[in-house]
């Protein structure tokens, strides 16, 4: 059998085969100035109760790393797409300010990666992840391991700017869908997954984990496992299935899952390339929007609310766990003139002949008290 730390290195070097590039963006100098007043620049005093003396017999930080991926993918049931990103995100403390023992991250080489952060102009978001990643390595060593580590608490990570959600109007699906040619094997699929991601409000990484065996065709069903590894049910229109039907029907192979690339070994779809064929597939149709899987997502989310659904209902057919969450992304989204027609409709003080609010009848607050003495 392979020993420990031989399966360790070959979990790094897989890991880092799939290392993501994170995306360079700009940065306002209020985000630099909440980023840098977190922590105090001064160098740390040994009362400093954040001040960790070197301890020799403590692990470097690329030491603990293996064991750290490890743990969230066997006890937190992290997908691989997700370990890739902590590992990245570790492994860009390390370059920033070096493979320090776990026990010497303190506020001072904390304050340097941020600034090592900003001088590379990164977006706020992008921070906010390093920062994310680094502060969840650190309470895995202070609550799973117990080393006397920095307190994860006060990796404090810069304001993201609120971003308006993307979506589009019913006549724009319509348009981008039909832009979609169906007489090729791969327009087929792919105007059977733009349906899916309409239909369903699946995230991509959902829609393309789909095996064929998932779908129920009797109830027009899935049973999918989402984000932070929750299990929920995503349903179908007539629409949808028949699309996907459409591009069964013509495949040849048995690859399990539902949607796969071309070729005579076929393998599972990935996202990356059909970010690619939408943004062509939206120039086509002429609408003027740059259409990403996600945004489709977002698009179910508001047809919906647009329509009357109560906000709860989308919570349960996105899959977020808390209802704040599906608040914080799509009320306030609607147009103001339907703000104003659904003000018009719905608020009314007057009260129809026979009904009350209070049980009383009307104008009996008004009776003189002293007319309502026995006789």
């Amino acid at each position: 059998m392979l020993g420990m730390a031989s399966v360790k290195r070959g979990w790094v070097q897989y890991v880092a085969t799939l290392r993501t590039i994170f995306p360079l963006g700009t940065i306002s100098l209020t985000v630099y100035d909440t980023c840098m007043d977190d922590h105090n620049h001064t160098l740390p005093s040994k009362d400093d109760p954040d001040h960790h003396v070197s301890n020799p017999q403590a692990p470097l930080v690329s030491e603990m790393l293996p064991a750290f991926l490890d743990y969230l993918r066997i006890e937190e049931h992290r997908t691989p797409t997700t370990l890739v990103r902590y590992e990245s995100h570790i492994q860009k403390f390390i370059t920033s300010v070096g493979d320090c023992p776990i026990t010497r991250i303190s506020s001072e080489n904390l304050s340097l990666y941020k600034r090592r952060l900003l001088d590379e102009s990164l977006a706020p978001s992008t921070m906010a992840a390093m920062l994310s990643g680094l502060r969840s390595f650190l309470r895995y060593l202070k609550e799973v391991r117990g080393f006397p580590v920095y307190d994860p608490e006060k990796v404090r990570r810069p304001k993201i700017p609120k971003h308006e959600v993307e979506y589009l109007t019913k006549e724009e699906v319509q348009r981008f869908l039909n832009a979609i040619p169906t007489h090729t094997q791969a327009g087929l699929r792919d105007r059977a997954l733009a349906e899916v991601l309409c239909i369903t409000g699946m995230r991509i990484a959902e829609a393309l984990s789909l095996n064929r065996a998932q779908i129920d065709w009797e109830t027009q069903t899935a049973q999918i496992v989402g984000k932070g590894n929750k299990a929920r049910k995503v349903y179908f229109t007539d629409s949808a299935m028949s699309w996907i039907r459409q591009y069964l029907d013509i495949r040849h192979d048995d690859n399990p899952a539902l949607f796969v690339t071309q070729g005579e070994d076929p393998i599972r779809l990935n996202a990356s390339g059909t970010w690619k064929r939408f943004h062509q597939y939206a120039r086509k149709s002429g609408i003027g929007k740059r259409v990403y899987p996600h945004m489709l997502r977002h698009t179910m989310a508001t047809t919906l609310l647009a329509n009357g659904c109560p906000i709860g209902h989308i919570r349960a057919m996105l899959g977020h766990e808390h209802l704040t969450t599906t608040c914080k992304y799509y009320l306030g989204i609607i147009a103001e003139k339907d703000v104003r027609a659904a003000h018009a409709k719905y608020l009314s003080y007057d009260v129809e002949q026979g009904n009350t609010t209070d049980g009383k009848q009307s104008g009996q607050e008004n009776i003189d008290p002293q007319s309502l003495t026995h006789k």
